[in-house]
């Protein structure tokens, strides 16, 4: 059964970081439902990427693997929502 997920990215701001994460959702044919990105710390030149997804839950864990070891990727993390959207 397919859940839906919200997935957190810190990542270095640079170029191709994007790229290389939705080619990873790619490769494994997942559809991205809804994409934030914004600056969080202009200092240290980071961005966040909030992703909303629908997967089943056995292949959230490997595709989580999979992001973090993105080069760029400083964390990933990913937490199940409700149908409304609730936690």
């Amino acid at each position: 059964m397919r859940m839906r997920y919200e997935i957190r990215i810190t990542s270095e701001n640079a170029p191709g970081t994007l790229y290389r994460i939705a080619g990873t959702m790619l490769r494994k044919k997942i559809n991205i439902e809804s994409l934030h990105v914004q600056e969080i710390d202009p200092v240290r030149h980071l961005s966040q990427f909030t992703i909303e997804i629908f997967l089943e839950p056995d292949l959230m864990e490997k595709l989580i693997k999979q992001i973090q070891r993105i080069v760029e990727v400083t964390e990933a993390k990913y937490l199940a929502i409700g149908e409304n959207g609730k936690a």
